[in-house]
């Protein structure tokens, strides 16, 4: 067992939606084109045609169709803690497999390709660089190949006390203690950066 309130997470969510509904803003993004461009940097850390991939924090299941046109022959499932998104997933695409399940307490080992998380690690929890170890290591666990997960950076000029900020240098090396290769992405025009962690160097 671990010691975050997991459930203050899912209440977070599940009250967005009840004031939201389907809508990009029970997820917490600002346009469908920020959300876009997060999804295009996470899907750059490999080819993904044919591979299998979890989505962590998948709310609605928004990457599903961004990646199933990007890429042939995807086999993509999501994982979310708020039974509200998921079951709006399921509502809106229901031939892809959704689970309502914490990965800091799930049992999958090496069952995907790539595990990708949008948002995912950006609200504050208590002993948060703890909890991001942790959530990291838990989706590398669920991967062959790889991770790509993006953060709020700790280069801006405004802050939410909600949220968390990571410094892409203590990022990288958080990164260099999980896997043996690590790439960061700060190159696209969003207050963030997203964080490649693969099993085996690229060819």
């Amino acid at each position: 067992m671990h010691n975050w309130p997991i459930h203050s997470l899912k209440e977070f969510y599940n009250n967005r939606y009840d004031k939201h509904g389907n809508d990009i803003k029970s997820v917490g993004w600002g346009s469908v084109e920020s959300q876009k461009l997060r999804f295009k940097i996470l899907s750059e850390i490999a080819d993904l045609s044919s591979a299998k991939i979890c989505d962590v924090g998948c709310g609605f299941g928004d990457l599903y169709p961004y990646l199933n046109k990007r890429f042939k022959n995807i086999k993509y499932a999501g994982i979310d803690i708020s039974e509200k998104l998921i079951r709006q997933a399921q509502t809106c695409y229901p031939d892809v497999h959704f689970f309502l399940e914490d990965i800091l307490q799930s049992k999958r080992e090496k069952e995907f390709d790539y595990v990708l998380a949008s948002g995912t690690l950006s609200y504050r929890m208590n002993n948060h660089l703890e909890y991001v170890e942790a959530m990291l290591t838990g989706m590398l666990k669920m991967a062959k190949r790889g991770v790509a997960v993006n953060f709020l950076s700790s280069y801006v000029d405004y802050r939410l006390d909600k949220n968390f900020h990571f410094a892409p240098e203590e990022a990288f090396a958080l990164g260099k203690r999980l896997a043996r290769y690590v790439t960061i992405r700060h190159d696209y025009p969003l207050y963030e950066f997203t964080f490649y962690l693969y099993h085996e160097a690229r060819s």
